[in-house]
């Protein structure tokens, strides 16, 4: 169990803001966990002073001794995982299995850079001109901004600044107010590994007072986002008024949705839109938030996903019985019980919870069924354990449908027909296609990035590719 003094430990050691006092709360209970002291704009205009005065050093050491650093920060993480993912249920909500299972995807992400900073460069090239050679390198950009939200409070910061630490920029992080001391764990092991103290800067704050300076401050290069399209669109906004513009990165909402074929296995079907679904309390950018079904088996599936929620528990993360943690927090529950009651009044009907006001933050599962494409609950993100069942016609419907809304994260299929997939994966405009599996769920080695109003639809996250973003190529003709 992790102690009181070690929260005690990690809230000074990011307790060194100005600005108001901030309370991070223990969603389970409400109780408070930490006290913090918020940053104000100047706190955060002296980190990026710092990380930039450290920025050209930690950019000349030799890739493969950062390398070096990021190999043992993952076996540090790993070693230390059963703390990692108690404290990360504490401050998110999530349970301990969930936790354990984001803990174990940072550490392999700490070492999956590692790995990458020893091979990572530039290439040659033939030239036209004799006793020539053409070659580039890939250099760091300087310092970045990393904003990073609650719902996946290590793997997300985790996926960003190993490749931006990698490609050797300097790091300015602001996690969500929600979920700070997991992210002041992370760099601390970054810095029991090796890292020098000024390359990363840990700002905390709302986003409203602070986050204008992370954009905006002529020292940052790249600014890399995952939250809400409102924010997303405020920051391209920020950044097209500066002298010399800023590198964008974004992952935003989603509306997911996964179609099940007439011709699939139906028991797998309905495990995959369970964990989808209601797996992570709903509160992920690829959750499944619509189910569109073939309506020849509909009644089949209906079956063996109320029987399976059956056995389906909500609780505390810290309990290894529950499937399900609670809500973030008052506001997400609020949001939750808003787009409950605008299902039923535009005429869905829940088949499955949402029946009483939720004892604390613990909302159940909430399945609603006759979900038309016109319906807010088909179409706007919620973040939350509630699911639209629409049924379709075929595929192509499906597509239709899937295509419907402004958001382009993923979207799944489960089918046992090649032709219907690969007409699936083909028409639908999303990002990441999952066949045969929940909508949830990415590798580290994969790129991720999403379409349409779900991301900026430039630079992918994870895998090699994630380092493209935070550096910039030199081309340089060589004769002799």
């Amino acid at each position: 169990m992790i102690l009181k003094g070690e929260i005690e430990a990690l809230a000074k050691y990011i307790d060194k803001g100005h600005g108001d006092e901030m309370a991070d709360h223990d969603p389970s209970s409400t109780g408070i966990i930490a006290k913090l002291r918020s940053f104000n704009t100047e706190d955060v205009r002296a980190s990026i002073e710092r990380a930039n005065e450290t920025s050209k050093s930690w950019a000349r050491y030799p890739a493969p001794k950062r390398g070096q650093i990021l190999l043992k920060s993952g076996e540090l993480m790993e070693s230390e995982k059963e703390k990692i993912a108690e404290l990360m249920t504490l401050e998110e909500g999530k349970t301990l299995k969930d936790s354990m299972l984001e803990v174990e995807r940072s550490a392999f992400t700490l070492k999956f850079y590692g790995a990458i900073a020893y091979k990572y460069g530039g290439k040659t090239l033939p030239s036209a001109d004799t006793d020539t050679m053409i070659m580039t390198v890939r250099e760091p950009l300087g310092t970045v901004s990393l904003i990073t939200p609650w719902n996946f409070p290590l793997s997300i910061p985790v996926w960003k600044i190993g490749p931006a630490l990698a490609s050797g920029n300097a790091v300015i992080i602001k996690p969500a107010s929600k979920t700070p001391l997991i992210v002041a764990k992370m760099i601390e092991i970054l810095r029991r590994a090796g890292l020098p103290d000024e390359v990363v800067q840990l700002v905390v704050g709302s986003g409203k007072e602070i986050g204008t300076e992370l954009v905006v401050n002529d020292h940052i290069k790249a600014v890399s986002f995952t939250g809400s399209v409102s924010v997303g669109h405020e920051i391209y906004e920020k950044v097209g008024h500066k002298r010399v513009m800023t590198r964008v990165q974004l992952e935003l909402g989603g509306k997911n949705a996964l179609y099940v074929d007439k011709d699939s296995n139906l028991s797998k079907a309905a495990e995959f839109t369970i964990r989808g679904g209601f797996g992570l309390t709903g509160q992920s950018c690829t959750a499944t938030s619509r189910l569109l079904v073939h309506e020849t088996v509909y009644e089949t599936l209906r079956a063996k996903i109320l029987e399976r929620l059956k056995t389906w528990r909500t609780g505390s993360g810290m309990s290894k019985t529950v499937d399900m943690g609670p809500v973030v927090d008052e506001e997400q529950l609020k949001t939750d019980l808003e787009y409950i009651r605008d299902g039923e009044a535009e005429g869905a009907k829940i088949i499955h919870g949402g029946s009483e006001r939720p004892k604390g933050l613990f909302l159940g599962p909430v399945l609603f069924e006759g979900v038309t494409p016109d319906m807010k609950i088909f179409r706007e993100e919620i973040f939350g354990p509630v699911l639209a069942i629409t049924l379709v016609g075929g595929v192509e419907e499906a597509i239709d449908a899937c295509n419907s809304v402004v958001y382009g994260h993923t979207a799944g299929i489960i089918s046992d027909n090649n032709t219907v997939i690969n007409r699936f994966i083909a028409g639908v405009d999303a990002g990441v296609i999952k066949v045969n599996k929940p909508t949830v769920g990415l590798e580290l080695q994969a790129p991720f990035g999403a379409f349409k109003g779900s991301g900026a639809n430039t630079w992918k996250e994870m895998g090699e590719d994630a380092l493209d973003f935070y550096t910039k190529e030199k081309t340089t003709y060589l004769g002799w």
